[in-house]
């Protein structure tokens, strides 16, 4: 039997289906928040996360005519957000440092993921072999940048080159992280759906 909760979703579903939107902007008022909450634990930014909200909220609604909901609707929306900050981390893996994020996550986790912890490790080495045969002055601006959080002025400042050349060994910097990870046998997606879903 279904409860008052799950009635009122059912309702609010076949109302969206019809294209009512106010029933949407009522669905987004009661999850809006638990979403967003959620997407910001997993990726230590507002800013993102309300990016990423904002997108499940979006296809939802495009999708709304086709959409087909096994589980409540909170599980399913919370399941879309947690799949769409995994897309959103392997996007950005390297400039936001996520692979640090995982690291302390998998610190704090059980043994159950102990396969998974080897995966992290093994990016983790990836990425510090990669570092390690940057020019040395590529190496320098990207610890500058990403370590000490320095601007590409302050690291212009310190260094004594162009901004312009600070921001070239960034993103060359960038390139050759992306393609060290994309080129690793290390399962991504699995690991971050590991952790994320975890129980």
């Amino acid at each position: 039997m279904q409860n008052q909760s799950e009635e009122d979703d059912n309702r609010l579903l076949k109302a969206i289906a019809n294209d009512d939107e106010k029933s949407f902007a009522r669905l987004y008022a009661i999850y809006w928040q638990p979403l967003y909450l959620t997407a910001a634990k997993v990726l230590r930014s507002q800013e993102e996360a309300e990016d990423v909200v904002q997108d499940v909220f979006l296809s939802f609604w495009n999708r709304r005519k086709e959409v087909k909901i096994s589980t409540s609707l909170k599980a399913y929306l919370m399941t879309s957000v947690k799949y769409k900050s995994i897309h959103y981390i392997e996007k950005n893996i390297t400039r936001r440092d996520y692979l640090e994020l995982l690291t302390d996550v998998l610190t704090a986790s059980s043994p159950a993921v102990a396969e998974t912890n080897i995966y992290v490790k093994e990016l983790q080495a990836l990425i510090d072999k990669t570092l390690k045969n940057m020019p040395a002055k590529m190496h320098k601006v990207y610890t500058l940048s990403r370590d000490e959080h320095l601007t590409h002025k302050e690291i212009a400042d310190q260094l004594g080159i162009s901004t312009e050349t600070v921001k070239k060994h960034i993103q060359h910097a960038l390139q050759q992280l992306r393609e060290a990870i994309v080129g690793a046998n290390v399962p991504l997606t699995a690991v971050l759906i590991s952790i994320l879903f975890k129980k």
